[in-house]
């Protein structure tokens, strides 16, 4: 419980997001209110109508003896507020598939979550605040930020964390390829 505030450096009401979010299942869990944390829901259907599997069991260990490995909900509420998150997209160039190219969201939760350096030094490519963030994370963990560079022609507000920190910063630009069997360098279209 609590995607992506588990991987990124928010605060909720004071607290680090995931305190906040361990803590709200908890009230949750004491209030009596089921909780399906390995549910998937596949289908919502008019009148507030869901459909569910949840994966009964742990992971990858065979069922109880009478227990079922899925079990199907239906689901009927009353109100709903349909939380479906986002999906990041990839910035294309060439050679973004080479190991050492990571997505941004990828990397906060190696920081954030598992403590884990995907590496020593690093440049980020963005065109969202997100890709700021992450570099804020690689900061804050000690790595090298080489450069940020971004393809909005105007730095976001969020750039005052990197500025100063020795990080080249290019807006209005692109990363167009990568070097090395594992990252290396890259090539940028100022």
């Amino acid at each position: 419980m609590g995607g992506r505030l588990l991987s990124e450096r928010h605060a909720i009401d004071g607290k680090p997001a995931a305190v906040w979010a361990r803590e709200t299942v908890g009230e949750l869990a004491a209030l009596g209110v089921r909780l399906l944390a390995r549910t998937t829901v596949f289908g919502v259907y008019d009148g507030c109508e869901y459909g569910a599997v949840e994966h009964v069991g742990e992971p990858g260990a065979a069922p109880m003896a009478g227990q079922p490995r899925q079990r199907l909900w239906k689901i009927v509420a009353r109100r709903s507020v349909l939380a479906a998150g986002a999906i990041e997209r990839p910035l294309v160039f060439s050679g973004n598939d080479r190991p050492g190219v990571m997505m941004a969201g990828a990397v906060s939760t190696y920081l954030n979550r598992f403590a884990v350096a995907p590496g020593r030094r690093a440049v980020v490519f963005t065109s969202t605040d997100s890709g700021w963030a992450t570099a804020r994370d690689l900061l804050a963990a000690g790595v090298e930020l080489a450069a940020v560079v971004d393809a909005r022609d105007a730095l976001p507000p969020a750039a005052e964390h990197v500025l100063g920190s020795g990080a080249e910063v290019l807006a209005g630009s692109g990363v167009t390829q990568v070097h090395g069997r594992t990252v290396r360098a890259v090539d940028v279209r100022l």
